[in-house]
């Protein structure tokens, strides 16, 4: 797992949790901070309880919903982390009747979860967005000419023009970036697109995009 995929929510009165969203939109947690969070004081323990009730009936749970990753830990080692899904969340969560229980699932239910999904659907639809654009300017452009410097470099060249309108790097982690920034990156795809299927060439859409977003 990308260290650039995790993303950090906290709370001043019940903690922090890390979690991240897989490449199908299922949001990940990782154990220990959640555990952190309910005052249970050996993860590992509560992790093996949950393994062997649902062992107990047949129920395979390990890598489908409870899984190793590595990461890196808070002295900057990279280092094994559980992490588990929404559902083993939910199992810890109702092992508690604790009032901090309730706080945190209060928090994860209505804050963290419906972030992480938001996030994962931004970067979804990123994914869409930029394999759209890539076969517009496949069959708009790449297939159109006899330049093979044209031909290999245009779909990046585009992707540069995209960045730099956002103050961003040639090359950049788009895992890395927040929601309202890769709001931005598909907004800006999408209209490119547009003006390839208008038949517009590069130094034309470089100058309409330089001079709408006032890029120097």
């Amino acid at each position: 797992m990308k260290e650039s995929y995790l993303i950090s929510y906290q709370n001043k009165n019940i903690g922090e949790v890390k979690g991240f969203v897989d490449e199908k939109g299922e949001p990940w947690f990782y154990a220990s901070k959640v555990c952190d969070c309910l005052k249970l004081k050996n993860s590992s323990e509560s992790i093996r309880k949950i393994r062997e009730r649902h062992n107990q009936y047949g129920d395979k749970i390990d890598g489908i919903t409870i899984r190793e990753v590595v990461g890196i830990d808070s002295s900057g080692k990279r280092n094994r982390f559980t992490v588990i899904n929404e559902s083993v969340l939910y199992e810890l969560i109702f092992h508690s009747t604790t009032k901090k229980a309730f706080e945190f699932q209060q928090w994860v239910f209505n804050e963290v979860l419906p972030a992480l999904r938001k996030h994962g659907e931004y970067r979804m639809q990123g994914k869409l967005i930029r394999r759209s654009l890539t076969d517009t300017i496949k069959t708009e452009i790449a297939e159109k000419t006899d330049n093979l410097n044209e031909k290999r470099f245009c779909y990046s060249n585009f992707s540069k023009l995209i960045n730099k309108s956002l103050g961003l790097p040639d090359k950049v982690d788009r895992n890395s970036l927040d929601d309202e920034t890769l709001e931005k990156l598909a907004r800006r795809e999408n209209l490119i697109q547009s003006m390839i299927a208008e038949g517009k060439n590069y130094n034309e859409i470089k100058k309409l995009i330089f001079e709408y977003w006032g890029v120097k």
